[in-house]
């Protein structure tokens, strides 16, 4: 019966093996060529190193061990490693995979996470929650990273996290409360970054074994000094600290240097540069002071002391010192604010306040200046105009200038277009009144087209030629005489006489030598009122005189030589010529008046 019943149980079993699904396989790593699957160290790891991946592969969910290091990841977005079902990750190497970003939730919903590899890459900012959900996180390596500064609450609460490594980055400042959510913290590591500086309670961790510093060029003065005393005294660290500044430290071991030649030089820094205050009412100011030893403040009004002056019962002075915290790289107790208040502001309070700060580390000094306000005067706004108003008034009057300097010399033009030149006697026409006429006739019919020469003299002649045409001209006697004129017997100027101003009417008499005797009168000379000889078309044929109706002559009198025909040669007259000085209206002149 016995050996009947194992030999049933054997085949119940063998059976149930054949029918039961075979199981997944995870070795096979998805069929993820690039991937390789493995037991190590007891874990199922997926080893995917340099397989040129640039996002998390979808691997098996068995996966406890993910190696990524040296694939051109660059970033890596929101639930990276969850989104292809990686949830059971524990260790996680992105060593050298060229990251430059990451998100805030990239480790999302990893909760059993316990060891996380960023060393090697680009990332210059941590998001703050970026492990946010880790709660198992121990390990943190984020060694040669280009960061440069460390925020407050950098990390979220992680209460298992044992080692932070933040070796070979550029860290020049850590916040004063970088650290406190990683109460577990154990290990820090910050050699070769570039801090001059730590704060005392920074590292004010209760489990914190180990904190590593070398290799960063500290700065011994009395910002370091606190932390420098509590490290040595810590036991946190074996090696040797080197400072490096200030010079009188220079190349100097931390345990040789005194904490008492830990000085700073005073800092001092004005709330304001210029304090506006009104005559009567009270004004304060003051500057913030910072320095070790404990600088000592005086004030100082146009470069002296204030307690050496009169002003010194108008002011009251207060300190308030601040805390460390408040103040970046701030020393214990070396900074303050320092006011002064000046109860009635007159004009003798008025001008330069110097805040003057000095230690055994050196000086500082700030300058505050106190002004009133200055005296309202009506022309005070308006000055500054006045020449940009006067440039403008006389731009448009120089504008206005030119407009009618053009507008005169178009009327004048249009004016001369329209206008005849004004014609009167010069002196030289005078003369040529005064002078003799004389004729000469020596032209043929073919050119009578122009006048006979005239050619004046200084005396009456008589012309006539020995062997020429038989043309003589004897003088005649003309006598012009004003219409206003009462002497004499001739008769009054006809109306054409009548011109416009500023001629007056002229009346002329011709007297001639002829056969009726001496004196004798031609009738139609003295008819016409005013007769003046003009030569026919031929010299000789044609009649000495024709009745040209008036002539308008300058004031004055003139002898001429006219011809007379029939006269005897040798035959004188003289020719009076007088003229109206008085305008007379009448009539426009004939078309035949001669206007000189």
């Amino acid at each position: 019966m016995s050996m009947r019943w194992a030999w049933a149980r054997w085949c119940f079993i063998v059976m149930l093996t054949c029918a039961a699904p075979a199981a997944p396989d995870w070795l096979d790593c998805a069929h993820v060529a690039a991937c390789r699957c493995k037991w190590a160290s007891g874990k199922k790891t997926a080893a995917c190193a340099s397989a040129g991946l640039r996002r998390p592969p979808p691997l098996p969910a068995d996966v406890q061990v993910l190696d990524l290091h040296d694939n051109p990841l660059r970033s890596l977005p929101r639930r990276a490693f969850a989104a292809v079902g990686l949830l059971n990750l524990q260790r996680l190497n992105l060593r050298a995979t060229g990251l430059r970003a990451l998100h805030a939730d990239t480790f999302l919903e990893l909760i059993i996470l316990v060891e996380v590899d960023l060393a090697d890459n680009d990332l210059a900012t941590l998001p703050k929650e970026l492990f946010r959900g880790n709660d198992r996180l121990r390990t943190v390596i984020l060694t040669n990273n280009p960061l440069t500064a460390l925020a407050a609450d950098q990390f979220p609460p992680l209460p298992h996290l044992r080692m932070l490594f933040l070796d070979g980055c550029r860290l020049r400042t850590v916040d004063a409360h970088a650290l406190r959510n990683l109460k577990a913290l154990e290990t820090v590591d910050l050699r070769a970054n570039q801090l001059t500086f730590l704060r005392l309670v920074t590292f004010a961790l209760p489990a914190l074994k180990t904190l590593t510093l070398s290799g960063n060029p500290w700065r011994c003065d009395c910002r370091l000094r606190e932390f420098k005393d509590w490290f040595l005294e810590s036991k946190l660290g074996t090696e040797e600290l080197t400072c490096i500044e200030p010079p009188e430290h220079a190349e100097k071991n931390w345990r040789i240097v005194s904490s008492d030649r830990m000085m700073c030089a005073p800092e001092v820094r004005s709330n304001t540069l210029v304090v506006r205050a009104d005559l009567g009412s009270p004004a304060t100011f003051g500057c913030w002071v910072r320095g070790v030893p404990k600088p000592r403040i005086d004030w100082l009004f146009e470069g002296f002391d204030i307690h050496n002056n009169t002003i010194d019962s108008n002011l009251e002075e207060t300190e308030t010192e601040i805390e460390d915290d408040d103040i970046e790289g701030g020393a214990s107790g070396s900074a303050r604010w320092v006011n002064v208040t000046i109860v009635n502001v007159t004009a003798s309070t008025a001008g330069e306040w110097t805040c003057l700060a000095r230690s055994a580390a050196g000086e500082a000094r700030a300058i505050i200046s106190v002004v009133l306000p200055r005296s309202q005067q009506a022309t005070a706004r308006t000055a500054p105009g006045i020449p940009q108003l006067l440039g403008v008034v006389f731009g448009a009057l120089g504008i206005l200038a030119t407009l009618g300097f053009l507008a005169a010399v178009a009327c004048w033009r249009l004016r001369r277009h329209r206008v005849p030149p004004s014609r009167s006697f010069t002196d030289q026409e005078k003369r040529l009144l005064d002078a003799s006429v004389v004729v000469s006739c020596d032209r043929s019919i073919a050119e009578m087209a122009s006048p006979c020469d005239f050619e004046l003299t200084e005396r009456s002649l008589s012309l006539g030629e020995e062997g020429g045409r038989g043309c003589t001209f004897e003088p005649v006697h003309i006598t012009i005489e004003g219409s206003g004129a009462t002497g004499g017997g001739y008769p009054p100027p006809p109306a054409e006489f009548a011109v416009p101003v500023p001629y007056g009417n002229i009346f002329i008499s011709v007297q001639v030598s002829g056969p009726g005797g001496e004196g004798t009168k031609y009738p139609d000379l003295l008819g016409g009122g005013a007769t003046l000889p003009r030569r026919g078309r031929t010299c000789c044929t044609a009649p000495a005189y024709d009745n040209m109706g008036p002539r308008v002559t300058a004031t004055g009198s003139s002898t001429w030589s006219l011809p007379s025909e029939g006269a005897t040669v040798g035959a004188s007259a003289e020719v009076e010529i007088e003229a109206s000085a008085s305008p007379v209206t009448g009539l426009p002149p004939p078309p035949e008046f001669v206007s000189l």
